[in-house]
């Protein structure tokens, strides 16, 4: 759990470290545990579990000693995300960037040891990158992987690196730790983060990344070699610059 600031208001942030709680524990709590964990006494503790108890929030198992969230905060956060103003606004940002750049766009996002593909915007030009909403890619062989953990910070970085499977999908796989580490920070040092061939021959990709709804996402333009190096610079500075603008706008 996150040290409080000192804008935060008690109550509020007390009901935020319970479920914080349950995220970090994983399993259900008794109030004692609660009570300790907060530094709450057990009376105050009580009345906030049977607050959120009574709301629908939080219900009782192991003969009411303990405590688990209901799917109601799953339900009710899940809709709140589906319109959120900024992601519902991404599909006409992507549109645009592919208007600049003439390639592929798509956005992603980080699952476990995958960057996954929740938007597609793909180019009009015979020749073109092709994907779909829903694929996933290992993290070690494109941009939106290089982007993903950028965004980490860099002592879970290093860790998640450490632990993936780097298997060669072509000749320009990095398949070295050591090696994806430098392409992390080369991109960092660059302002925008490039894979050339990773996945496979005669395809590259440049993106970045920026926060959404407290999460990172990759905005990457991928398309054939040739057209991505030749546009290098161009394709570089125009998703940064929206990188820059989806910032600005949250």
């Amino acid at each position: 759990m996150r040290n409080p600031s000192e804008t935060d208001v008690k109550s509020a942030r007390r009901v935020v470290q319970i479920f914080q709680l349950f995220a970090e524990l994983r399993q259900p709590v008794p109030l004692s545990l609660v009570s300790k964990r907060l530094e709450l006494p057990k009376s105050s503790c009580l009345a906030l579990l049977k607050t959120l108890e009574s709301n629908g929030y939080l219900y009782r198992l192991n003969d009411g000693k303990d405590y688990y969230p209901t799917r109601r905060i799953f339900n009710e956060a899940r809709i709140i995300t589906e319109n959120d103003p900024l992601l519902s606004s991404m599909g006409s940002l992507l549109h645009g960037l592919r208007e600049t750049t003439g390639e592929t766009v798509y956005l992603a996002k980080r699952e476990g040891h995958l960057s996954h593909y929740v938007e597609v915007v793909e180019s009009d030009q015979p020749l073109r990158y092709a994907a779909s909403v829903g694929e996933k890619r290992q993290l070690h062989i494109g941009a939106a992987g290089q982007c993903l953990l950028a965004a980490m910070p860099d002592d879970e970085r290093d860790a998640l690196i450490d632990e993936l499977d780097l298997t060669k999908y072509s000749a320009n796989t990095i398949t070295s730790p050591a090696k994806l580490k430098k392409a992390v920070a080369e991109g960092k040092a660059r302002g925008w983060y490039l894979s050339v061939g990773g996945y496979q021959s005669g395809v590259a990709s440049i993106g970045g990344y920026v926060w959404i709804n407290g999460e990172p996402y990759a905005i990457v333009v991928a398309g054939p070699t040739e057209r991505i190096i030749d546009n290098e610079q161009a394709i570089g500075r125009a998703v940064a610059a929206l990188c820059k603008r989806v910032t600005q706008l949250r």
